[in-house]
């Protein structure tokens, strides 16, 4: 009898070496999730995701420093926010994907599933809980710029 990796036993192996390190990782300060992975015949590779659990992610950090700049349509309250959605219901979002062309608000369903939604339609169900964000202009004034000439007459 030939036995090789499929989809079925790489999820079933997944999910026996996820409960392992988790178990592994308690009260240790930080927290895993399992990635995606590749698999032939004869070789199963698993991607895992380590973080502190008291850290921010990416994500989070990414957004909170996006949203800060001043020429940014993300409002900086939208973060860790929970509205709702069209019709996908409540969503908290809880951070900013750069490297997505379109959908890259990453958010948490009121399943607990993470997901993405591109921002225009995620800012749009957020005012329309909250009210439109106007972010504060910069009270900045230009510096006086004092030109010598230094060429011939």
């Amino acid at each position: 009898m030939e036995t090789g990796f499929n989809k079925k036993v790489c999820a079933e192996l997944g999910e026996k070496v996820e409960a392992a390190l988790k178990e592994a990782l308690k009260g240790s300060g930080f927290e895993m999730k399992r990635g995606g992975g590749k698999f032939s015949d004869v070789e199963f590779t698993m991607k895992m995701v380590f973080s502190l659990t008291d850290g921010e992610t990416q994500a989070h950090k990414d957004y909170r420093e996006w949203a800060a700049l001043a020429y940014t349509p993300f409002p900086p309250d939208m973060l860790d926010a929970t509205f709702n959605y069209g019709s996908a219901g409540e969503i908290t979002v809880i951070g900013w994907l750069p490297n997505r062309r379109k959908n890259d608000i990453l958010f948490v369903n009121s399943k607990g599933e993470e997901r993405i939604g591109p921002s225009e339609d995620v800012i749009f169900w957020y005012t329309r809980k909250f009210g439109k964000y106007i972010k504060p202009k910069m009270d900045v004034q230009p510096e006086e710029l004092e030109v010598t000439y230094t060429g011939k007459e």
